[in-house]
């Protein structure tokens, strides 16, 4: 009985499999999508990288970005984050979810590649990869799924090149596919590229795959990786030189790469598998987990059977030096963030969906010939994975969706520059707290970027002092503590905007 069902189950559900798949693919869109615009932006990288794309806008510059309409040398970042947060501009208006619309796009775009690569094994693994997509709870909270920075586009491009490199054994014009994609990738987050590098070479040096190359393969694989990487560093040294280049060296490469404690990021070896895979709050501990067993269990089976499945262990093989390399790549250098470990969740995601999927795949025959893949073991399973997936899922929504919260001085600052339009393009001063009290008159990065988008402000520092000296047409942001202190100074000042439920004014000069 239980068997039979189990069979009429699956029936159904491959039967009805792109159905299912819609579902799932709507369901992760949801999660990347669902209250994108929320108005509290990140101060770093985030509010960053929505400076330079707006910049690059108003400057008619699309190569070299700045930050305040003054060069950045400190977000070393070739050109195309910026480009894909230019295009959510265009299309959605400068606002947060512009910011965002690329890195939630990509992230889906990644999850239904994945989820479609699957299906080559089963059906079952191809709808299970959406579900722990959906349960990604860091990457969808922070730097990537939702934030407007260079995390999600550079997972795309490395995650389609992994995909790439396991088919070229298949068709070496996917060896192409992999050299673009990483240089695609490397436009997008620099020298983090460099991980595709070694898998890839690894995984061909290892599979032999290497020396079947021919001369015009080779040529024509260097030039899907130098083509893009040459036009794009010519097109940047008609700006400043070599200058950017060698930045990008001595700092995001050496700087972070090296021994010294480089902008306090540094922390021990095992800080990944701390705080992301052997983290019991998240996933990921339980997808490894399932992917060792699964190792385990096919090595055990070849072994048992005498025949051992090439193909299989090459492709398994590509797997874990997708996870290895990047995992303990980023733990053995100094400097270590959070989102460095991002490449290494979806191969757990791909390997634990194949190994459940293929329990999943049994018919009911061969349940009663293989003790270990009996009818309730699968109905285990399939427990296992749905309950993994929908605990986790619910975190995550709780966490990145319910739990998103707005800035209040973001929103003031979007609903003010909104209600006195003629003072959009001038000069705009602040004295209200920053995430440094030392700072007080200064703008914060994520301030700056929602002043610039909202009012198209000139953002200038220097505080209450700066705004009475300034000659030219300008605005100032204050809060009633500070307001209050140099009231006496500014009672001859003009409150452009106030509101009721607010403790900030903008007044005008």
């Amino acid at each position: 009985m239980l068997a039979k069902s189990y069979r009429t189950a699956v029936r159904f559900f491959e039967k009805y499999y792109w159905f299912f798949f819609g579902a799932a693919v709507l369901t992760l869109a949801f999660y990347c999508f669902r209250c994108l615009d929320v108005q509290y932006v990140d101060s770093w990288d985030e509010a960053r990288h929505g400076v330079n794309a707006y910049e690059m806008i108003q400057n008619g510059d699309y190569i070299q970005h700045t930050y305040n309409y003054e060069v950045d040398d400190w977000n070393l970042k070739p050109s195309i984050s910026y480009w894909g947060i230019v295009l959510g501009f265009r299309l959605f208006g400068y606002s947060v979810f512009g910011l965002r619309f690329s890195s939630a796009l990509a992230y889906l775009v990644t999850g239904m590649g994945c989820s479609l690569f699957a299906k080559r094994y089963s059906k079952e693994a191809s709808i299970l990869v959406l579900g722990f997509f959906c349960a990604n709870a860091r990457p969808l909270s922070a730097h990537l799924a939702r934030s407007g920075d260079a995390d999600s586009l550079y997972l795309l491009f490395f995650t389609f090149a992994m995909l790439a490199m396991l088919r070229i054994r298949e068709n070496h014009r996917n060896l192409y596919a992999c050299g673009f994609l990483f240089s695609l990738a490397f436009l997008t987050k620099s020298w983090h590229a460099g991980m595709i590098a070694v898998i890839g070479g690894l995984y061909l040096l290892l599979t032999k795959e290497l020396f079947s190359l021919k001369l015009k393969e080779w040529g024509l694989f260097l030039l899907s990786i130098f083509g893009p990487l040459l036009a794009w560093f010519g097109w940047r040294y008609t700006r400043d030189g070599f200058f950017f280049l060698k930045k990008m060296v001595e700092v995001d490469l050496l700087a972070r790469t090296g021994g010294a404690d480089f902008e306090g990021h540094a922390f021990p070896f095992s800080f990944y598998y701390d705080t992301v895979f052997g983290n019991a709050e998240f996933i990921y501990r339980w997808l490894l987990l399932i992917c060792i067993v699964g190792i385990a269990v096919g090595l055990a089976l070849m072994y048992w059977k005498k025949s051992w499945d090439r193909l299989a262990l090459q492709e398994g093989m590509g797997y874990l030096l997708w996870f290895l390399v990047p995992f303990l790549g980023f733990s053995l250098i100094r400097t270590k963030l959070i989102w460095y470990c991002y490449p290494c969740t979806v191969p757990l995601f791909l390997g634990a969906a194949v190994f459940l999927g293929r329990i999943l795949k049994y018919s009911a025959a061969e349940a009663e010939e293989k003790s270990i893949f009996r009818a309730g073991g699968k109905w285990l399973a399939l427990a296992a994975g749905i309950f993994l997936t929908v605990y986790f899922m619910r975190d995550t929504y709780l966490d990145v969706i319910r739990g998103a919260h707005g800035d209040p001085f973001q929103m003031y600052i979007q609903e003010s520059a909104d209600w006195k339009s003629e003072y959009r393009g001038q000069k705009a001063y602040v004295m209200v707290p920053t995430e440094k009290p030392e700072n007080l008159g200064s703008w914060d990065q994520n301030m700056l970027f929602v002043a610039e988008i909202s009012g198209d402000f000139h953002c200038m520092d220097g505080g209450v002092m700066g705004f009475l000296e300034e000659k030219e047409p300008a605005v100032l942001y204050i809060d009633y503590e500070q307001y209050n202190r140099y009231e006496e100074a500014l009672q001859d000042v003009e409150v452009v905007y106030r509101n009721r439920k607010d403790p900030y004014l903008l007044l005008g000069n």
